[in-house]
């Protein structure tokens, strides 16, 4: 049985909200939990006119996940896309599956049932859904996945029963870990998208 890793999904990554932060906004917003539930990274840029701009690729920052699910959540994390992991890790005292959600995205460029190589284009950032501003926001939740559906989850907690991703990532960057064939890959989706826009 392996231990959970994450890799940075972005590049560069620079936490602007860690996780089980306190937040009056959810409460406000009607939520029931009341604390952060993720790690949430800044995406923000400035492009020559010093126009705040999003389009940060965005890579799988684990191996050996499947994409469960394809969303969007006006209320939540907008265009988001939820990795399982295909088979049970090791996620602090418990061995589980890992359930991390990547939400706020401009776009999802990845579908459900797909098995994105680690370092794989995944989504461009942004700000979607309930969000204050441009960045990325990963969560992780422990959960028993019967290999069709999430069965259970594991934590009952104020952030939403999840989990800190933090405590597991490895301190680097998900793109630099990328196979040759991956990072053509992913070049080949980053162009389509800059000149289709899907």
């Amino acid at each position: 049985m392996k231990p959970l890793k994450i890799y940075y999904p972005h590049k560069p990554y620079s936490i602007t909200q860690k996780w089980g932060n306190p937040n009056s906004m959810y409460k406000d917003a009607g939520f029931s939990f009341t604390r952060h539930n993720g790690v949430d990274a800044n995406t923000t840029r400035l492009d020559w006119q010093g126009k705040i701009v999003s389009e940060y690729p965005v890579f799988c920052p684990v191996e050996n996940f499947t994409v469960h699910t394809v969303d969007f959540n006006p209320k939540g994390g907008g265009n988001e896309l939820w990795l399982v992991s295909n088979e049970p890790l090791i996620i602090g005292d418990r061995e589980c599956h890992a359930y991390i959600p990547i939400a706020h995205a401009k776009k999802v460029l990845v579908k459900a049932g797909d098995k994105p190589a680690l370092g794989e284009l995944i989504t461009i950032a942004d700000n979607t859904g309930f969000s204050t501003g441009v960045h990325t926001h990963m969560g992780l939740y422990r959960t028993k996945y019967n290999g069709m559906r999430i069965t259970n989850y594991y934590d009952v907690n104020d952030a939403n029963g999840s989990f800190d991703p933090a405590l597991f990532f490895t301190g680097e960057y998900a793109v630099d870990k990328a196979s040759l064939p991956t990072l053509v890959k992913s070049g080949l989706r980053y162009y389509n998208y800059l000149l289709t826009g899907s």
